[in-house]
């Protein structure tokens, strides 16, 4: 996902631009990775408009879960529709964030764990179908993969696994269901990730250290 600054100086254009958004998110008229834009809003300055961020979050969960539960056919577009399925999109949406520019960074890594919790303590206030192992099943998987836009970038992939290695950090903290067997294997889009390899060949500085 390309990077995407959600941080405007001026109180008022955030406020709009989340009303936007969640609005085209609820009537299910934007694609799920627009939903991923709601992790940074852990950066808002504005305690209020972070409480209003989660309002919207856990509505456009409940929408997309009814939904799949009332249209029995929806399960065949599950990767637009799952709300679990936002974690990818959350992930390179994070690693391209332009406040993220080290990944030995303590600050750096600390405000990417709470823009994951932010999206994820939504996600996980139900363990739905298993979902707690699913969330950890896409993480371990996303680092099977490289970053499709820049497939070949060390810097870039590193950013990747590091904020994969944070998610899975965060998940496993959060929740003891998440090591159950995932009810399904994930599939990943692939215009954000190659295909998986065969070996995870790369551990973040964070996954090493547990600095935050």
């Amino acid at each position: 996902m390309q990077s995407f600054k959600f941080g405007d100086e001026c109180y008022q254009v955030r406020q709009i631009f989340a009303q936007k958004l969640h609005k085209a998110l609820v009537k299910l008229l934007l694609p799920l990775e627009y939903m991923a834009i709601f992790a940074l809003c852990a950066k808002d300055p504005v305690k209020e408009r972070r409480a209003h961020a989660r309002q919207c979050l856990l509505k456009n969960i409940s929408i997309r879960r009814e939904y799949i539960k009332q249209n029995p056919m929806a399960t065949e577009k599950l990767l637009s529709l799952l709300p679990e399925y936002v974690v990818p999109y959350m992930i390179h949406l994070l690693a391209h964030d332009p406040d993220f520019t080290r990944s030995q960074d303590v600050d750096q890594l600390r405000d990417i764990k709470e823009c994951l919790w932010f999206m994820l303590e939504v996600l996980m206030t139900k363990n739905e179908n298993n979902s707690h192992a699913f969330m950890k099943k896409m993480a371990e998987n996303i680092k099977l993969t490289r970053d499709a836009q820049s497939p070949d970038e060390s810097k870039t992939n590193e950013k990747l696994y590091t904020v994969c290695d944070v998610a899975l950090c965060v998940i496993n903290s959060k929740s003891a269901l998440c090591n159950a067997d995932s009810p399904k294997d994930p599939v990943l889009p692939l215009k954000f990730f190659t295909q998986p390899e065969k070996v995870i060949f790369f551990h973040s500085f964070f996954y090493h250290n547990k600095v935050i």
